[in-house]
Order: C-alpha cells, then structure tokens, then sequence
C-alpha cells in the first residue's frame, strides 16, 4: 500500500506562545512492500511525522495520502475522528514500550481489543488474536494468564500482536528496540522482518541505532528540524562521514571495522551489513591467502 507525504507542516500548541514548528515542507512517497528506517536526533521529527501516518496527527498543513485515503488538517468542528478508523486499521503504529499499553485482564482479551474496536465479532476478534499470537511466537499456555504476569520480552509481543491481529497493511514501528539487551534487540528486528516478509507489509521503522537501520533497512530518511535531509540507500549515507557528522549521526560498528581493517586486508566489499558479514569476508580472504 504505497504512502505518499506532501508539503506537511506540523505546529505543536498552533496559536499559542507556545507554537512550535516541528515539521516544515515534508515531502516522502513511500511504495508498497519497502522497508523504510526514518532517523534523526532527539527532536528531528521523526516520531512526529510516523504519528501523521495513521491519524494521530493531522498536518497543520499539506497532507497524508495512504493507498486511497486522504488526511489533511482539521477545518470543521464536525470532522469526525470516526473518519480516520480505516486508516487506522490499516497502518498499525507500534510505539516505544508498547507493553505500557497493556490493560485487559488476559492477553487474549488484550489483543482482541483492535479487531473488536474495528468491528469484528467476538468470533472473529478471538480467531485473529489467535492467529496474531502465533505470529509472534507467544505460547498458548500464556494466552489465558494476564499480560502482567509476564516477562518484559513476552509483554511486548502481546502489544505487537494487538496491533497485528487488526491485520494492518502497513506497520510503523517506533523505536521497537528500546530498552532491550543485545540479543532481545536481535530478536525483535528479526521478527518484524520475518512479519513483513510472511504479511507483505510495509515495514517503517523509527530508530536511533545505526547497526539495526544498515543491518534491515533498504532505505533511509533521516530528519533534521523537521525537514528531510536525507533519502537514500543507507550505505550512502554511511559512507558520507562529513553528512554522518553534520547530522549526528553515528556510523554504524561493522563499517568502522572494516575501515580498520582496510590497512591490512586491503579494500574490503562496502556491502557488508553485519559484524558477522564482516568475519566470514576475514575468514575467506585469509583461507584464500593461505593464512588459515
């Protein structure tokens, strides 16, 4: 389902002293199918302008067009918040800590509230969460218990499937990473990939972590004061050390590796994606060069 961001402005606290710009002329076109990271320091725009993606922001001015849906901003009182329950159903926004928005007694109950909120029976709500669950690999015998009994890992998965099981077309996920360990944050990535993949979604995730974005991402926007300053493939931002530094930005850990290696196994592919990626290379070129 392609997206389409055109002219958006976004004023917080519009027509107070308080008005602040916090996106200015942006401009992105998202297609079916891709795999988006949005970047920026704290304060870039990021988070704010995914939040224009399912409704819960309205632009100040420009507009929103998902697939056949249109959002601009509000202009009558009698604009109707019921209005944007499509859109909704079809862009699921997953924010940073999700598990804080957990509050049935069950976690089936928990993540049947979006189908049921959409319209579907409590038939069809219960057939979805279920589905929705095994997606994201919660074991049946936790379904019955309540989501805050569980481990932090697993609490988290309950909200992702909450969001899924309204089977959107399109998943934002916001700093999905935050607050877990390395091997959580693997694991994580790994299954919005295996999601997107399995669903064909539209994947737009928002992170800070550079690893994560060149390791899934096919494509970066990254943001700074509220305007797009770069769209691209992430190895040419990376590549660009002076861009990197102008928008503090990190590079990511496996591309300075491999430029300290460089002095000793020579030009190393610029492909290379993961710490991983990188050793097996190593470990072939020594191989090759008879060292191994």
């Amino acid at each position: 389902m392609p997206i389409s961001i055109e002219e958006v402005t976004y004023l917080y606290q519009l027509n107070t002293p308080f008005e602040r710009t916090a996106l200015r002329d942006v401009n992105v076109s998202i297609p079916s199918g891709a795999l988006v990271a949005f970047l920026g320091h704290t304060g870039s725009g990021k988070s704010t302008l995914v939040q224009h993606l399912n409704g819960l922001l309205r632009p100040t001015k420009g507009r929103v067009v998902v697939d056949d849906i249109e959002v601009r901003a509000i202009t009558k009182r009698r604009d109707k918040k019921e209005s944007l329950l499509p859109l909704r159903r079809r862009v699921g926004l997953v924010f940073q800590y999700p598990e804080h928005q957990l509050f049935e007694e069950t976690v089936e109950r928990d993540v049947m509230f979006g189908p049921r909120n959409f319209g579907a029976t409590e038939a069809e709500a219960k057939e979805r969460a279920h589905a929705a669950l095994r997606l994201v690999g919660l074991d049946e015998s936790l379904w019955t218990r309540s989501p805050f009994d569980l481990s932090g890992g697993q609490m988290r998965r309950v909200a992702i499937a909450g969001v899924l099981a309204s089977r959107p077309d399109v998943l934002v996920v916001d700093e999905p990473t935050a607050g877990l360990d390395p091997l959580g944050r693997r694991d994580m990535l790994s299954l919005f990939k295996r999601l997107k993949h399995e669903l064909d979604l539209t994947l737009i995730l928002v992170s800070h972590d550079m690893d994560d974005v060149l390791t899934y991402a096919e494509r970066v926007v990254v943001m700074e004061r509220g305007a797009v300053a770069f769209d691209g493939d992430p190895f040419d931002l990376f590549r660009d050390e002076a861009l990197v530094t102008s928008l503090q930005l990190d590079v990511p850990n496996v591309l300075r590796m491999a430029q300290a290696f460089e002095p000793t196994f020579g030009t190393i592919p610029p492909a290379l994606r993961t710490e991983a990626e990188l050793a097996d290379w190593i470990a072939l070129h020594l191989r090759k060069e008879g060292s191994l």
